[in-house]
């Protein structure tokens, strides 16, 4: 959506009009059945001081959604804040794929799902609110950031179905009997490598945690753990399924093929590009 935006105030702006942002808020505001005039900011305009002191924390590149403490995210607003991930709209591809598996679970009463690295918890969140039937183990390897996933949890009544763990990858879930009752593992993992970080923006590098995006050095050192880590947690028949970069699925197929336990092996695209790959234990 931002890069349509942006692509017609270009627009208006090479047609030599003298307010091409105006123009292309008009075009917005009609498209969506005049949302953008029905918006009222008089309580956000009273505030000068809180204005002031967004658009200078902007300046500095603090990502809106930390200066604002919400991030958009399946249709629903999540508390962030530095320590946690912010949700993106290209992950919830994961979500919609992971759900379609879920479904596809016809037979059973429960399904037990874990969500692995779960940021402000998301992801966990979209699968609770979206199939009644799961049950959602979410972690994450930092405290701070499972007290921002208890928030969103709170917020949206799920302490019933949504559990949250502290520890790295399934160490949290050792001696609680989760072995072999796992019917799908979700995860978006880091996948960067470790020279492109610099690469990075700013206001991405500078606020996120770095170890969410830190991958190693081909950006799979995540994926093996991963890959190896899930096998004896999930049911037979059970579903491995995580986002990806762009241009990894050759690399993540041969970690597949050396564990040898997984068959059916899917890609699933984002536009022209895998973003996502599951496969069936």
């Amino acid at each position: 959506m931002f890069a349509d935006f942006y692509k017609i105030i270009e627009f208006f702006k090479n047609s030599n009009f003298d307010d091409p942002l105006y123009e292309t808020l008009r075009v917005f505001d009609v498209l969506s059945n005049k949302s953008i005039s029905r918006l009222d900011l008089s309580t956000v305009l009273k505030n000068e001081e809180h204005i002031l002191s967004l658009v200078n924390q902007r300046s500095n590149n603090v990502p809106v959604e930390y200066i604002l403490g919400m991030g958009s995210f399946y249709g629903n607003l999540f508390h962030c804040e530095p320590g946690a991930l912010i949700p993106r709209d290209e992950t919830e591809l994961l979500v919609n794929k992971a759900l379609d598996f879920i479904k596809g679970f016809t037979e059973k009463e429960y399904v037990n799902v874990v969500d692995m690295g779960t940021g402000c918890g998301s992801i966990a969140i979209s699968i609770a609110l979206n199939d009644v039937r799961t049950n959602v183990i979410a972690s994450d390897l930092n405290e701070s950031t499972i007290q921002v996933a208890k928030k969103n949890v709170a917020k949206f009544q799920l302490e019933d179905r949504v559990k949250l763990l502290v520890g790295d990858l399934f160490a949290p879930f050792e001696g609680q009997g989760y072995n072999g009752n796992i019917d799908i593992v979700v995860c978006n993992p880091p996948y960067i490598p470790t020279t492109s970080l610099n690469k990075m923006e700013s206001e991405i590098i500078d606020y996120e945690p770095k170890e969410a995006f830190d991958g190693g050095a081909f950006g799979i050192n995540f994926y093996k753990r991963l890959i190896k880590d899930s096998l004896p947690h999930l049911k037979k028949g059970g579903i491995l399924i995580f986002e990806i970069g762009q241009g990894q699925e050759k690399l993540v197929k041969r970690l597949f093929k050396k564990a040898e336990d997984y068959q059916n092996i899917q890609f699933h695209y984002d536009g022209e590009h895998v973003r996502v790959i599951s496969v069936m234990k």
